[in-house]
């Protein structure tokens, strides 16, 4: 049975995030105040989620609920991280990972009812992982992804209306327009010895991405309680396209093929490159550069979900 009292919280919304409409946003939020005493605060910008979430955090709010996209989460996560304060996430976006792996539904009216069930649950604990000083929630990539993320991010309005499908193409794109991509040019370095790649994700949850509904699993090993997996790819030949695509598609993993290398369960990664890379972490482009370090962080977050 549901305690009578409204659990205090924060919801932090990016009005700008996935494809609802106005209508269903407002709806979410009244079902979010029904069943929550909760302030809502709009970001305004990148990084200000994060600035809302840490304010929160600071003054003892027990619940910060993000209520938006992978991106958004990763910075309410990022201003939550080593704090008392649980994150617990209402799907907005495209493709809403960690929303998912954490079991919420994606329908965002039935998330707000999941999370306030839950919250008569005991929280639990989960290791995050970390690129340089930005903690990501599921994923931190290297190289083509990540400038396919940044691709999408500069078509909004393609994002919004063809969803997950627009970040392959986004992504096929990149490939099939550089030969720079295709070609090893990064060194990644851990346990498992040194291995050169020319593209890098490292994940910290499954699975790395959806597509038409379905997970897609560089990773098919990693949990989210364990430390963090690794995924590279060689080299990215053209001619092998079609059958990168029957992988993602088909299969929705990559396991045995030529190209790829994966490495399982780790605490530290490092990569090191000739040129500057583009990065990302849960889908957000960050700053290039042309080395970074992997680490997994225990206990990082409390969770609700």
């Amino acid at each position: 049975m549901l305690s009578n009292e409204r659990p205090e919280a924060v919801v932090i919304v990016n009005p700008t995030a996935g494809r609802l409409s106005q209508s269903v946003r407002g709806d979410v939020i009244a079902e979010l105040r029904r069943c929550f005493s909760v302030r809502a605060r709009f970001t305004s910008g990148r990084g200000t989620a994060t600035e809302i979430a840490a304010q929160a955090a600071a003054d003892g709010v027990p619940l910060a609920i993000a209520f938006g996209g992978d991106g958004h989460v990763n910075e309410v996560a990022n201003g939550v991280a080593g704090t008392s304060t649980a994150l617990a996430v209402i799907p907005g976006g495209t493709m809403n990972v960690f929303a998912r792996a954490l079991g919420v539904p994606v329908d965002s009216v039935a998330a707000v009812r999941h999370v306030r069930e839950a919250m008569e649950h005991p929280r639990r604990r989960v290791p995050l992982g970390k690129m340089d000083d930005r903690l990501f929630t599921f994923s931190a990539g290297c190289g083509f992804d990540a400038e396919a993320a940044e691709r999408v991010e500069r078509y909004v309005p393609s994002k919004r209306r063809f969803g997950e499908l627009f970040f392959y193409w986004s992504a096929f794109r990149v490939v099939a327009g550089s030969v720079g991509y295709r070609r090893p040019y990064m060194r990644i370095s851990g346990d498992f010895g040194e291995v050169e790649a020319a593209s890098v994700i490292v994940t910290n949850a499954a699975p790395y991405a959806y597509l038409f509904g379905r997970p897609v699993n560089v990773t098919p090993g990693v949990q989210l309680e364990g430390g963090i997996d690794v995924f590279a790819l060689r080299s990215i030949r053209i001619e092998a396209l079609p059958v990168y695509v029957w992988k993602v598609a088909v299969t929705g993993h990559f396991g045995g093929h030529g190209d790829a290398f994966c490495a399982h369960d780790l605490d530290r990664v490092e990569l090191a490159a000739d040129r500057p890379f583009g990065r990302h972490v849960d889908g957000e482009s960050v700053a290039r550069a042309s080395s970074a370090t992997f680490s997994v962080v225990r206990d990082a977050l409390a969770v609700v979900g």
